[in-house]
């Protein structure tokens, strides 16, 4: 009976931990996290049409750690910079890295820009001065790759801010990382397509 009890256990915890999340951000975006075989993810925050946080990291062997920030345009006005525009994205991610470099081994925050299914993004990677050329203990990362891309229309749509802690940006797992937090873009629509669509009283943003 104990056996029974317990194997019955583990298979609803299992269950639970590996349940999909869907992200509603706009009436528009949603997007969905959920465990895999390899990474097991953990909803921080989440305020439905506001914002999501959320942490991803791998099951075994703790190689990287994973934030991602889901914002939407509709509540630009929560944002002391809003990200869309191409410059005030960048902006955003130049502003919000500054504070790190004086634990970092660059002096200046250099901005790689991003193209990813006809939209924009940027990004940068911040060394962290004290771990260069010694051993690294668990839980601790040499480089932070941190940036922002759009996920959708910035008219009435959202983008993604990331932060992935890591000890190799050129590793294949960090490749499968990026390209997985790439993918939640939607593909943008042709440029006729953009200038037929209009912005309907529903997709206002919400007084409060």
């Amino acid at each position: 009976m104990k056996i029974k009890f317990a194997l019955a256990l583990m298979v609803a915890v299992f269950t639970l931990h590996a349940k999909k999340h869907e992200l509603q951000m706009t009436p528009w975006d949603t997007f969905t996290v959920e465990d895999t075989e390899e990474w097991g993810v953990t909803i921080d925050r989440y305020r439905p049409t506001y914002f999501a946080d959320v942490s991803i990291r791998p099951k075994q062997e703790k190689t990287f750690s994973l934030k991602l920030y889901f914002k939407v345009d509709l509540r630009h006005f929560m944002d002391h910079n809003r990200f869309n525009t191409p410059e005030a994205m960048k902006e955003r991610v130049v502003e919000s890295s500054k504070p790190y470099l004086k634990y970092a081994v660059e002096k200046t925050i250099e901005v790689e820009e991003i193209t990813n299914k006809g939209w924009y993004g940027f990004k940068t990677t911040i060394t962290d001065a004290s771990l260069v050329d010694k051993p690294i203990p668990e839980n601790e990362y040499l480089y932070m790759i941190r940036g922002m891309i759009r996920l959708s229309d910035p008219r009435r749509g959202s983008a993604l801010g990331f932060s992935l802690m890591t000890n190799d940006t050129q590793s294949q797992e960090t490749k499968k990382i990026m390209e997985y937090i790439y993918g939640f873009a939607k593909e943008r629509e042709s440029a006729q397509g953009e200038e037929q669509e209009t912005v309907t009283e529903d997709s206002k943003p919400v007084e409060e």
